[in-house]
């Protein structure tokens, strides 16, 4: 019986000893729910912009992000050979109809380009009667020289003919949420066709996803079937980061240009696009477009939102030899910030599943991001900054 006593004496003596070393170590009895301690929401210092423009129309947007400018967008008007951005879409959308090495042969027609009365329009590459031409030189004609009968080629070629061609860009302009747009032709000669900038816009979008047509419009020069073909968008050799897109005139619709640029602001890779319609001439056109872009990029004012290491969170530790006093607190990993083109900025947390609520240093436990119209979250990693072990008794 005596040697039974002190048998339990020892546990109880053991027993003791690893409690008091649990706490002397810093094992602790709970860690309370993180209480966020970062600001909710963040006044944005937005840049004053002055913007202004020959052009009867514009539209400026960063790309993935807001619009920055609207200026009579949405009245309808002749857009000339922006026309073309379309035409483009549907014979790159139909790599089995046009297959970029497909050979097309050119007849007396499109020799003559007589279209409603319009005779041979001052685009064009010229054509050869029974020429062989392939899909991607009639391509590279219809973006950079901006050829009016590379359109007509390849309309023609397209199943049931031209007809056909101009019906399936009506169609593919209303699937793209284009209401105030209608096509009458594939070169936008005529000026009976007519978009709005806002909608061109949308267009624009859906072709810069292609891969082929980023490289076109990005074209300054071509050697082609037709030889050396240069592209009409002077924003390729004089703006910095210009990626081009599609110039256009006519006398009804005036000097117009769809163009975008990347630049680099405050480490992250930012590109605008926009439309011109309705400028009064050609040259200074690309003047004013360059003023437009300064302008758009110039407002992109980065702010630091929190910086890296700042505290989101903080929870208070219970039990241990730190009881009362232990906090656990929660950072991000890397710098949170944006770009101040609204009035505020909202702190968004997505909390990790997390049962025992002990914590590892550098353990991430939640992403956070701020939120502001326009711009898409950038989510980082929030992680523990300090180890935290709970004793095994609270474990079970």
């Amino acid at each position: 019986m005596h040697e039974q006593l002190m048998t339990k004496s020892g546990i109880l003596v053991v027993l003791g000893l690893a409690v008091a070393c649990a706490a002397a170590v810093g094992l602790h009895k709970s860690v309370d729910p993180p209480v966020v301690v970062a600001a909710k929401v963040r006044r944005l210092g937005r840049v004053s912009t002055a913007w202004h423009t020959h052009a009867g129309s514009v539209a400026l947007d960063v790309v993935g992000g807001p619009r920055l400018w609207r200026y009579h967008a949405g009245i309808e008007r002749p857009i000339a050979s922006v026309t073309k951005i379309m035409t483009a879409n549907l014979v790159l959308t139909h790599p089995g109809i046009y297959p970029w090495h497909r050979v097309m042969t050119i007849t007396q027609a499109e020799v003559l380009n007589d279209r409603r009365g319009l005779l041979k329009a001052d685009s064009e590459v010229p054509l050869r009667l029974g020429q062989q031409v392939a899909v991607g030189d009639l391509l590279e004609a219809l973006m950079l020289p901006s050829a009016d009968d590379g359109a007509w080629v390849l309309a023609d070629n397209y199943p049931a003919g031209s007809t056909a061609f101009m019906r399936a860009m009506n169609q593919r302009a209303m699937s793209l949420g284009m209401r105030h747009t209608h096509f009458v032709d594939p070169d936008g000669v005529y000026h009976l066709g007519y978009s709005t900038a806002d909608d061109l816009m949308k267009l624009i979008r859906a072709d810069m996803k292609i891969a082929a047509f980023w490289r076109l419009v990005r074209t300054k020069a071509a050697n082609t079937a037709f030889g050396k073909l240069t592209n009409l968008n002077q924003l390729l050799w004089t703006y910095r980061g210009a990626v081009g897109i599609k110039t256009g005139w006519t006398p009804w619709a005036g000097s117009c240009l769809a163009f975008a640029a990347t630049r680099r602001i405050a480490g992250h890779s930012i590109t605008l696009q926009g439309v011109v319609l309705g400028e009064p001439s050609f040259g200074p056109m690309f003047q004013d477009v360059t003023q437009i872009l300064n302008t758009g990029f110039q407002s992109l004012h980065y702010q630091v939102l929190l910086p890296k290491g700042g505290i989101v969170a903080e929870a208070r530790v219970q039990g241990g030899i730190l009881a009362g006093r232990a906090r656990e607190t929660f950072v991000v990993s890397r710098t949170l910030g944006d770009f101040a083109t609204a009035a505020e900025a909202h702190l968004v947390l997505r909390w990790l599943p997390h049962k025992n609520r002990d914590y590892r240093a550098g353990q991430v436990v939640a992403y956070a991001g701020y939120q502001e119209p326009g711009w898409r979250t950038v989510w980082v990693p929030v992680v523990a900054t300090r180890t935290i072990s709970l004793a095994w008794w609270n474990r079970i």
